[in-house]
Parts: structure tokens; sequence; C-alpha cells
């Protein structure tokens, strides 16, 4: 009977015991572990019930009482105080709530920090800049120290935003133009490096592209050179300083300077990769050398980080075949980059020349299939210009010019071909058309 009676008040006393154990878990003393779960309970529910007012007051108290109790404390406490934020007209109160924000931002990289310090930090500083925006300089130096010393793993937003502030910095008289352009070749650098992990990642690819037309307006060829040349000695054999030196001054179209042609060079024979040999193919062209050109681009072309510069390289590799007369080479070459651009009106044109070139050589015996060629030119002539392109009154000049060595009426008619019939060009063209009279 006496052991019927004792095992409940055993049990009793390990519940108790396993209930305190674990209410200690939530605070320093059993009294906070108490108030803690009372708070939490609250605010969890006025949080679920979106009324972060209310659930305001418990979820400071769960905050300042048991921090690590999870990190929803931090995730939801950002949320809570954006709306006090927001809400607030009193601006000594609304800057004190700023400064428990950043405060939180602070305990959860202490509580919370799970590898991801750089990452937080930056996203302190995202906060920091938006609340006070005329700090634009202490926003910055937070986001240098996530970016640079810590590491941001592979968030793509704050090397962006580091630039970004870095030039704002510049406007304000806070920090000088080289040191922009050092910020410029860390982001840049930053931003390959995580598109290498993650190869064809959008986000990265785009985020890059704003990162560059962001930077362009500043990179002028008079103020990019002189820091440059200044800097060449100590980094020649340095690749990621290559890199940013030949994309600087591409995108400033600084790309027929001395500078540009020796980093290209220097950038190749240090690290071949298919954007090298873009840039390589982009500098002969100057030198009108095509078979090199051709020699460069004809493995590397589709393997470039986006859509532009492919169809770019397309372009040039279209040329080039034309230029050394391969011409179906120079055709797929050109079609490849309407593929990746069907606006690219460029590519119609060079097979409108191609086909050009062709006409003695594919024209037949009779006085229709030698300038039947001419039609298939002025078609693609006319595809090139309904995108519209800067050459649109050179491209008018070509379809009126061709467009005279149409058969003649008679021709048609001696023939017996009717006009509006349609017409397979023989030879490497192999294109069908509509039978057209000279104008």
């Amino acid at each position: 009977m006496k052991m019927k009676t004792i095992k409940p008040i055993i049990l009793l006393l390990f519940a108790l015991s396993s209930v305190t154990v674990s209410a200690q878990r939530f605070g320093q003393t059993e009294q906070d572990s108490l108030l803690c779960i009372r708070n939490l309970s609250l605010y969890t529910e006025f949080f679920r019930q979106r009324d972060f007012i209310s659930a305001f007051e418990p979820w400071y108290q769960v905050l300042r009482i048991c921090p690590a109790n999870h990190i929803n404390t931090f995730i939801r406490g950002r949320q809570i105080l954006t709306h006090k934020i927001a809400q607030e007209t009193d601006p000594v109160k609304r800057e004190g709530y700023i400064d428990l924000l950043l405060e939180v931002w602070d305990m959860r990289i202490q509580y919370f920090p799970q590898g991801q310090e750089g990452f937080l930090l930056s996203r302190k500083a995202h906060d920091f800049r938006n609340l006070r925006p005329r700090q634009v300089n202490e926003a910055f130096e937070m986001m240098y120290r996530a970016v640079v010393e810590l590491g941001v793993g592979n968030d793509h937003v704050a090397p962006f935003l580091l630039f970004q502030w870095a030039a704002a910095n510049e406007r304000e008289g806070n920090i000088d133009m080289e040191r922009v352009v050092d910020i410029y070749e860390i982001a840049a650098s930053y931003l390959e490096k995580i598109l290498r992990e993650q190869p064809g990642d959008t986000n990265i690819i785009n985020t890059l592209a704003n990162l560059d037309a962001a930077f362009e307006p500043i990179a002028t060829c008079e103020i990019m050179i002189p820091i440059f040349e200044r800097r060449w000695e100590e980094n020649r054999n340095d690749i990621a300083f290559l890199q940013n030196v030949t994309r600087v001054l591409d995108n400033a179209n600084c790309n027929d300077t001395e500078l540009f042609f020796t980093a290209t060079r220097t950038l190749h024979a240090l690290d071949p990769n298919p954007r090298s040999a873009f840039l390589m193919a982009r500098m002969l062209r100057a030198q009108q050398d095509w078979t090199a050109i051709i020699a460069y681009l004809r493995d590397h072309a589709d393997e470039l980080d986006n859509d532009r510069q492919r169809s770019q390289a397309f372009l040039l590799l279209a040329q080039a075949f034309m230029q050394e007369r391969r011409f179906r080479e120079g055709r797929t070459a050109a079609l490849r980059a309407l593929e990746i651009n069907p606006s690219e009106a460029t590519a119609h044109f060079i097979i409108a020349m191609m086909y050009a070139e062709s006409a003695r050589d594919c024209g037949g015996d009779d006085a229709i299939s030698q300038r039947a060629v001419y039609w298939v030119v002025v078609d693609r002539l006319r595809r090139a210009r309904d995108l519209n392109p800067p050459n649109i009154a050179q491209i008018n000049e070509l379809i009126a010019n061709f467009s005279q060595h149409f058969p003649s009426r008679d021709d048609l008619f001696f023939q017996g071909i009717s006009e509006g019939t349609s017409w397979r060009v023989e030879c490497w063209i192999q294109e069908t058309t509509t039978v057209r009279a000279r104008p």
C-alpha cells in the first residue's frame, strides 16, 4: 500500500524537476523562465494575427529575458520593429526603435550566427542605410566589413550595394574615385567568383551586368586609364586585376587603347577562357585578322556568360567567315546570333551581304536565275530594316540599289514567270522567295 502511494509522488517530483530544467533553458532563473514562456505565447499569438502593435511588448520581454530561446525572436522582431518605425510619428521614439532594430541584428549575430555573420551584417547595413540615409558613410563601412572582411556567401545583392554606396560616398566627398574603382573591382571579383560556383545563375549574371551599367557613367577613359596605369606594374600578373581592366575599358569604349590591348593579351596568356578569347577576337577585328578571330571564337562563343556577349561573339564570327568567303559557316553563325537575340538586325544584314557576294557564283544560265539571288538579298535587308537598326539609312540605300538588279518585266514575260509566285534560290543559299520585277 505504501509502495502505491510513494510511486505517484516520485513521478510528480520527476515531472516538476523536468519542468524546472526545461524552464531554466528559457531564462537565467526559474521566474525568468516562466515570464519568458508566458510572453513567448502572448507575442506569438499576436504575431500570427499580424497585430504587431500588441505583439511588441511581450516580444520585447522575450528579447530581454531569453534571447537565446529561438531565432524567430529576431526574424519576427525585425518585422515587428519595421512596423513600429513606420507608424511612429515622434522622431525621438522613432530613433529609439531604429536603435533597437540595429541591436536586434547584433544580437542575432551573437546568438544565431549559423556561419552567416557577414550576410547578417550586410542586412543590418541595408536597414541602417534605409532608415538613416544621411549616414551613408557608416552604412558603407558596415557593408564593406560584411563583404570584404567576413564574406556574404553566395549573396549577389551585397556586393552590388557596396559599390552603389561607394559611388554615393564619392559624390558626398567622403572617398576618392580611386577607392570607388577598388570597390568596383572587389564587387566584380566577388560576383564572378560566385558565378563560377553557380554557372548560369541568371540572378548573378544580371547583377554583374547591372554593376557594369552602374559603373559605366563613372568609368570614362580619361579617369580609368591613368588609375590602371598607376597600378599596372604591381598587378600585371593578377588575373582578377586584368579581368577588371579589360571589362572596365571595354565597357567604357576604351578598347582601342594600348592598355586594353596589353591587358587583353596578358589575361589570355595567364588565364585562357571564353571571355578572354572573345576579348582577343574583338581586339583583332581592328587588325582584320579574320583567321585568328575564327580560331578564338568558333569553339568559345557559346560558352560566354551572358546572351549579349554570346550574340556579339557570333556576329563577329559571322563577319570573319564572310571575309574569308566561308559563307555557309558565316550564315550558321549569324543565325545562331539571331537565336540568342531575335532583334539582332546586324545578323540579317551580314547574311544579306554574303548572299550579295554569292550572286555571281550562284546565278544560273538564264536571265532569271542570274538575278534571283538579289530577291533574297533584299528580303534579308528588309528583315534587318524592320528591326529599326541605327544604320537604317544605309539599308534603305542598299535595298534601292540591289532592287535594280531584279529581272525586268520583259525578262519575266519571256520566261513565262509571273510576279508574286514562289522561287527557290539554289546553290548554297537554298531559300524560297517571291518573284519581283525591277522597280
